[in-house]
């Protein structure tokens, strides 16, 4: 009885296992996909020709804000391959060295004196 509950405790612990690192691998490919599309929009945003002609109609203070603007998003697009990076290592991290619980499990029935005692 003992073999048989070892036995269905590893076989558990390996399928919750090759859970954990499928749900690991899923995390990872989600936030490397939205971060690249993060990245790949930005760039295109940045690209796109209207910008050019914006910068011509504004007066000083809202076209220094333009290029601030422009400037924030040319640095937030470098950032995202590193970003991408440190969330997959949190990933991995957060799913690394899974520790298998045994919990017992109870069940009381209380039934009442009369039934009882039918």
């Amino acid at each position: 009885m003992i073999q048989s509950l070892e036995a269905r405790v590893k076989e558990r612990t390996a399928g919750l296992e090759k859970l954990l690192s499928e749900r690991a691998d899923k995390e990872v490919a989600d936030i490397t996909s939205i971060m690249k599309e993060l990245e790949k929009r930005i760039v295109t945003e940045l690209k796109n020709p209207e910008n050019a002609q914006l910068v011509l109609e504004f007066n000083a203070s809202e076209r220094e804000q333009f290029e601030r603007n422009v400037h924030s998003l040319e640095a937030r697009a470098r950032t995202i391959p590193a970003e991408i990076t440190k969330e997959t290592a949190a990933i991995r991290q957060r799913f690394s060295n899974p520790q298998p619980r045994l919990f017992p499990v109870a069940v009381t029935f209380l039934i009442p004196a009369k039934l009882a005692n039918a």
